[in-house]
């Protein structure tokens, strides 16, 4: 039996330890106006014994990484390496992954690649019940999951899959205005979105939402952190997990903004768009999230009710710097030298210079902006 398996080209921050198993290749919608991820690709769905069978070499995999490992610590590390050395490049990458996700406690695992809930009730079920009869120890598995895709089951087959062992969605909602979510080409609107998420939660799954500050511009960014706030309250997902809109040349959504269709936000428009949003926010229970390098604070996180009043105060701190400051925290932030206010205040003398130096070569808020750009696309 061949050992290896497909893994897919992208997961969730928070799926970083998890194992990744390829349900489908690339994206069913593969339309939205922001994402180039997959349009030079066609979607696919594997069959189902195709992937039974992905899930019989993880299992075999982690046999075979038990039984080299079984003797003394020192012993079982060395014939590990020298196995892996053995492999071709193909097989190497499935047994780190598979060694990796051991190391982390073989506890979670996500459905790629960008919406396996796209396949059928029946396929679903009968693909988790497997991997969790195959990988017991198995704690958690998740999915992304389109809005549309989702509002094609009834809250019973959700919990059914809920029971057969999906236990968190992930849902790129983007927006809860239809005007952005029609400029964004999402393929859904603002009610779509409350009746899927009211489902997931209704049927015992997680959901954690995505939203991006920004994606509407200028001229929608008041209404696209009011109405995604209304679809916070009105859903009350588990997670909120902001991701701050980046232009990428090769969409059409870039083309609008180079063109002047649409006006860009400024890097502290956007983040003054997320401070609104949480602002509006009314429920409780669930968790915001900012974990991702392309938004300005990391630290905004916490219990949507219970946290609200101390994330607003960090963006309360940013805005009692005067202009330089903000800029040069900005420019630190997006060069991955800080994750907070608090990291750029404990700067030394060397990083302050040299913010100091490129704050001064900038010039213009014009060529400002356009270099944070320029950093910010290097991680997308």
């Amino acid at each position: 039996m061949s050992n290896e398996f497909e893994i897919g080209p992208i997961r969730p921050p928070s799926e970083a330890e998890s194992l990744l198993l390829r349900i489908t290749r690339n994206c069913p919608w593969n339309k939205c106006r922001f994402c180039k991820l997959y349009k030079s690709h066609s979607f696919a769905a594997r069959p189902v014994a195709e992937i039974k069978a992905d899930i019989d070499r993880v299992a075999q995999i982690r046999e075979d990484i038990l039984d080299w490992s079984s003797v003394n610590e020192e012993s079982g590390n060395e014939l590990i390496r020298k196995k892996l050395n053995s492999l071709s490049t193909e097989s190497q990458q499935c047994y780190l992954h598979v060694l990796q996700w051991m190391s982390a406690g073989r506890k979670s695992v996500f459905l790629q690649d960008a919406n396996a809930m796209v396949l059928s009730f029946d396929k679903l079920r009968e693909i988790l019940a497997y991997l969790r009869e195959k990988l017991p120890l198995t704690t958690r598995i998740t999915s992304y999951g389109r809005v549309d895709s989702l509002n094609k089951f009834t809250v019973g087959q959700l919990a059914e899959l809920r029971d057969a062992g999906l236990d968190r969605i992930h849902s790129g909602y983007e927006s809860g205005s239809d005007k952005v979510l029609a400029l964004l080409n999402k393929g859904y609107s603002k009610a779509q979105e409350i009746e899927a998420g009211r489902k997931v939660k209704e049927a015992g799954i997680e959901l954690s939402i995505y939203y991006m500050p920004g994606a509407g511009g200028r001229g929608l960014s008041d209404e696209n952190a009011h109405e995604t706030a209304d679809v916070v309250n009105k859903v009350n997902p588990d997670f909120v997990r902001v991701r701050t809109f980046v232009t990428l040349p090769g969409t059409e959504l870039f083309d609008d903004f180079g063109d002047g269709s649409l006006n860009e936000c400024s890097d502290k428009e956007k983040m003054l768009e997320l401070k609104k949003m949480i602002g509006h926010i009314e429920c409780a229970g669930g968790h915001l999230y900012s974990d991702h390098i392309i938004n300005l604070f990391e630290d905004v996180n916490g219990n949507m009710g219970a946290d609200k009043e101390k994330m607003l105060s960090v963006f309360a701190a940013f805005e009692e710097l005067d202009a330089t400051e903000q800029h040069k925290y900005q420019i630190a932030r997006r060069m991955g030298m800080v994750r907070s206010l608090s990291d750029y205040k404990s700067l030394g003398n060397p990083q302050t210079e040299r913010l100091n130096e490129l704050l001064a070569q900038l010039g213009a808020e014009q060529e400002f902006e356009a270099f944070l750009t320029r950093l910010l696309r290097r991680y997308i």
